[in-house]
C-alpha cells in the first residue's frame, strides 16, 4: 500500500535528521558519472520503462516511482543503467537519443544510480549537476531534478529530497578537479563527449568563450562503425550500437558474446581518421592561433580514452588528463562539498 507524501513540514523534519549528502552528477550522454561519499558510480545512460512490476524487483537500477514531486512519473516503474538495455535492446530510451535528453532522463538516471549504493530510507541531496548549454537548458534541469521523491530501491522504500546548488558549464568540474596539476591562466580544454565535443577556454575557474562541435561526438563515430561495410558484411546487418561501444571502452574491438573470433578493429580503424577529419578538427582547427599563448591544451570525456586518440592529440601537445571520463564529475563533486560546508557555516 502506498502511503501518502510528506507534507512540507515533514519534509523539512527529513532534512533536519538526515544529513546533507553532497554528489557531483555529470549525466553524460553515454553514461552519467556520479559522485557522492560513498565511492563512483558509473551508469550507463539508458531507461528502460516498464508496463508493469517486475516480479522480484531485484535489478540493479530498478526503481518504482510511488509520489513525488515529478507528477509524470508517479507510478512508473524503469530500469536504469545497462540492465535497461539488457531488458530491451531496441526499446531502452537512450540520452543521446533527444537533444533534451539529460533534462528528460536525468532524474530517473540518477534515482537508478541510488540503487547502485549501500541503501537509506532517506536521502538528501545536494547536486552540482553540468550540462552542456546552460543558458538554454540550465533551468530545466534543475526544475528537473529538485523535489523530494518516494520510490522503491530494489523492493526498498526510500524518500529522495533533492536540492541542486549549482548547475555548471560542462568542462568546469575539471578545471576544479585539475586546478592544481596545470596552469589555467590561459587554458584551452577539449572535451571529448558521446553527443557534443566541446571546445572552452579559462582564465582560472572562469569560462572565457566556449564553442560545440556541429556534427555530434562519439556516438557519431559509432554510428559508422556500425554502418561499416565489415560490420554489414559479418553480421548481415548494421551493429549494436552498445556492443560497439562497449568493444571500443575495452580497447578490444570485440563484438557481444557470439562472435569470439571476430572483432571490429578493422572498421574502426577505418572510421576513426574520417571522424577525426569530420568532427574532431573542424573543433581544434578555429583554436590554432590560440593555442601558442596557452598555458595548458587540455582534453577530457569519454572520446579521449578513444585508442589512438591519445596520440594523435599529441602531436598537436594536447594533454589527455588522468581518468578524463571522470574529471568533470569529480569536479562537480568538490563544488558540491564547499557549497554544503558553506551552507552549514
Amino acid at each position: 500500500m502506498v502511503q501518502a507524501i510528506s507534507t512540507p513540514a515533514q519534509s523539512a523534519q527529513v532534512s533536519q535528521i538526515c544529513p546533507i549528502c553532497p554528489v557531483g552528477a555529470d549525466i553524460g550522454n553515454g553514461a552519467l558519472k556520479l559522485v557522492t561519499g560513498s565511492g563512483e558510480t558509473r551508469l550507463d545512460s539508458y531507461i528502460c520503462y516498464l508496463s508493469e512490476r517486475l516480479s522480484m524487483g531485484q535489478t540493479r537500477g530498478y526503481v518504482e516511482y510511488l509520489q513525488g514531486d515529478r507528477n509524470g512519473l508517479e507510478g512508473k516503474q524503469w530500469i536504469g543503467g545497462i540492465n535497461a538495455y539488457y531488458h530491451d535492446p531496441r526499446g531502452a530510451a537512450r540520452v543521446t537519443d533527444d537533444k533534451t535528453g539529460k533534462v528528460s532522463l536525468g532524474l530517473q538516471l540518477l534515482l537508478s544510480a541510488l540503487s547502485e549504493l549501500p541503501h537509506r530510507s532517506e536521502w538528501t541531496l545536494s547536486v552540482t549537476c553540468s550540462v552542456h548549454d546552460g543558458q538554454t537548458l540550465g533551468k530545466a534541469l534543475k526544475s528537473a531534478l529538485e523535489g523530494t521523491h518516494q520510490i522503491m530501491l530494489n523492493s526498498k522504500r526510500s524518500t529522495v529530497a533533492i536540492t541542486v546548488n549549482g548547475v555548471l558549464e560542462e568542462g568546469t568540474g575539471a578545471v576544479i578537479s585539475y586546478k592544481n596539476q596545470a596552469d589555467f591562466t590561459n587554458a584551452l580544454l577539449y572535451d571529448l563527449g558521446n553527443g557534443t565535443l566541446i571546445f572552452s577556454s579559462f582564465n582560472g575557474l572562469a569560462m572565457t568563450d566556449r564553442s560545440y562541435s556541429q556534427n555530434g561526438g562519439v556516438e557519431s563515430l559509432i554510428d559508422a562503425i556500425a554502418s561499416n561495410e565489415l560490420v554489414r558484411k559479418k553480421l548481415l546487418k548494421e551493429g549494436d550500437r552498445h556492443l560497439i561501444r562497449a568493444g571500443i571502452e575495452s580497447g578490444k574491438f570485440t563484438y557481444g558474446t557470439q562472435y569470439p573470433d571476430w572483432n571490429f578493429a578493422d572498421a574502426y580503424k577505418a572510421e576513426l581518421p574520417k571522424w577525426v577529419d569530420r568532427v574532431l578538427k573542424p573543433l581544434v582547427r578555429p583554436t590554432e592561433d590560440r593555442m601558442h599563448s596557452a598555458t595548458a591544451l587540455l582534453a577530457i570525456g569519454g572520446g579521449a580514452c578513444l585508442p589512438g586518440i591519445a596520440a594523435l592529440l599529441a602531436k598537436r601537445n594536447i594533454q589527455v588528463l588522468p581518468e578524463p571520463q571522470w574529471a568533470n564529475a569529480r569536479g562537480l563533486y568538490a563544488y558540491a562539498v564547499r557549497r554544503v560546508a558553506s551552507d552549514r557555516g
